[in-house]
């Protein structure tokens, strides 16, 4: 699933909602990944730009391979993001 195109002006990937190894909903391009650490960052276009070898998105928070997965409907409503406007 997926909640917009990616707002970067060179890229056409989508907003996808990932689950990190901490547990937090985070969102990611899936093609540039640019990520946005809150649903609010994403709304001011505040991302940042994870990168070896700690991949850190906030204190606490990584995006390192092989310690993330796409969310779930279920995990979008343990993070309060269930009431988004979500594509298949």
């Amino acid at each position: 699933m997926w909640l917009d195109e990616c707002p970067s002006f060179w890229d056409e990937g989508r907003v996808r909602p990932l689950v990190t190894e901490s547990g937090k909903v985070v969102l990611m391009c899936d093609s540039c990944s640019a990520v946005w650490p809150t649903l609010a960052d994403f709304k001011e276009m505040e991302h940042v730009e994870p990168d070896e070898p700690d991949w850190a998105v906030t204190a606490g928070v990584h995006v390192r391979p092989g310690t993330v997965r796409w969310a779930s409907p279920q995990d979008l409503e343990v993070a309060g993001m269930s009431g988004l406007k979500w594509r298949p």
